[in-house]
């Protein structure tokens, strides 16, 4: 496995992508040397019955975010299927597009503490995890040992969280006609407003 070209995988719903998002994966791929970084906007994750911009739009705006990084891609491969989408289903068909590829999963702390399909996802890729406010380092710990007695989990952990922004903090500004300056790629806000997204 380690002479297959690393590429970093960075899941989301997106709604919108944001700087923060973009942020965690360059920290990830400089922290592993990464080939580059595919990210996954959620067609229907399990966990958000709803959301606010289709997953058209969501993977659009994950494409104007990342087409000025010649490290990052925007993948199609969750907003095309059907029904409802897990992390272990995407890997089993990346990993079957892709046989040269070593996948690494970036993820935050909060994650870790609760990963689906566990044992099965284990076996297709490495995690590279990030720090998140409020988890704290002892429960990390804890799960990192869980993880790599019971799966043999490969879980690299990195130093770094990325800056603390929200997707629902930015909702709700572009609901109020509020500035996202600093918070979204300028194109992604763009197109939020020639869409008109997020509004009341």
């Amino acid at each position: 496995m380690s002479s297959k070209t690393r590429v970093g995988l960075m899941g989301g719903s997106f709604d919108p992508i944001h700087l923060g998002h973009i942020a965690i994966a360059g920290e990830a791929r400089d922290a592993l040397q990464l080939s580059h970084v595919l990210f996954l906007p959620s067609g229907r994750p399990p966990h958000k019955a709803h959301l606010g911009a289709s997953p058209a739009q969501r993977l659009e705006m994950t494409r104007l975010a990342v087409e000025p990084l010649p490290w990052a891609q925007a993948s199609d491969v969750e907003v095309c299927r059907q029904g409802t989408i897990y992390t272990v289903d995407t890997l089993q068909i990346l990993s079957s597009q892709h046989p040269e590829a070593a996948f690494y999963y970036i993820i935050g702390a909060d994650t870790l503490l609760d990963l689906p399909n566990t044992q099965k996802v284990c076996t297709l890729c490495r995690f590279i995890c990030l720090h998140r406010p409020g988890v704290a380092d002892e429960a990390i710990g804890t799960a990192l040992e869980d993880l790599r007695s019971r799966y043999g989990a490969q879980v690299h952990l990195v130093p770094a969280s990325g800056p603390d922004i929200s997707s629902t903090e930015i909702r709700r500004r572009v609901a109020r006609g509020q500035s996202t300056e600093g918070l979204l790629p300028g194109a992604v806000r763009a197109y939020i407003d020639r869409e008109n997204l997020y509004r009341l």
